[in-house]
């Protein structure tokens, strides 16, 4: 009984480690994807500022 005890402890434990591994790299991906989305949403705020710019210029000759 004490030997079953152990092994479904440890398979548990080795479990666990597997989930809290996961989470993180999840996390990390997540992260990542996140930040691809920000910077492409600048870029896309930089390009209507730019042309904004140019019709205003267009405009004012």
């Amino acid at each position: 009984m004490k030997k079953e005890m152990v092994c479904l402890s440890l398979a548990l434990l080795l479990g666990g480690c597997n989930t809290v591994q996961g989470i993180k790299t999840d996390a990390k991906e997540g992260g990542q994807a996140v930040g691809h989305g920000l910077q492409k949403a600048g870029q896309a705020i930089g390009n209507a500022v730019e042309k904004g710019g140019e019709a205003i210029k267009h405009t004012a000759e």
